[in-house]
């Protein structure tokens, strides 16, 4: 599924089946996708992960179910003209049963336990978004139809709804500010 959220963003729905490996299906959609990628949000458990051990070095898998707290990262497209490549990576926190919470840079496997649902927003790099500004100047601009501003005060002129109230100003319009001073 794709859904465009403006100009130069748009949103993908990845779909992890249990016992597939959640970073290997976000690697596989990033290869297939020009532009660079971030995940967004993510949800669902996993049976299986493997992460990188900042203290150690090493590596440590862990076993068991475990939901999803948040999984972050991003992918971008590298073309040094002679090979294209992509560079990034994921982190992950997980919870399991009792509440206890696990986390780190993905370093191997990260195998659904149930159905997992990603949120990727894939954009632009920033010779691509160049090459974008480059097509968009070239195109001409239609101009928007005038505001009539008969009978507008201010606010109305500055673009606001009748029914916005002006901070410092609560009123709508047509409404009397009440002169009573507070009672002691």
């Amino acid at each position: 599924m794709e859904y465009f959220v403006g100009a130069n963003l748009a949103a993908h729905a990845i779909i992890v089946n249990a016992g597939e490996d959640v970073s290997m299906k976000i690697i596989s959609f990033a290869q297939q996708e020009p532009r660079a990628i971030c995940v967004l949000s993510a949800c669902g458990a996993i049976s299986s992960v493997t992460l990188h051990q900042t203290t150690s070095g090493g590596t440590l898998t862990y076993e068991g179910r475990y939901d999803i707290l948040s999984l972050e990262g991003s992918f971008r497209p590298s073309d040094d003209g002679v090979t294209k490549s992509r560079s990034g990576g994921l982190s992950v926190s997980l919870s399991d049963p009792d509440g206890q919470v696990i986390g780190g840079a993905v370093a191997g496997l990260l195998v659904a336990d149930s159905l997992v649902q990603v949120i990727v927003g894939c954009f632009p790099t920033g010779h691509q978004l160049e090459q974008n500004r480059e097509h968009a100047a070239a195109l001409t601009a239609i101009p928007a139809p005038p505001i009539s501003e008969e009978g507008t005060d201010g606010a109305y002129a500055a673009g606001l709804s009748p029914n916005v109230a002006v901070p410092g100003n609560n009123l709508m319009p047509g409404e009397e500010a009440n002169q009573q001073s507070p009672s002691s």
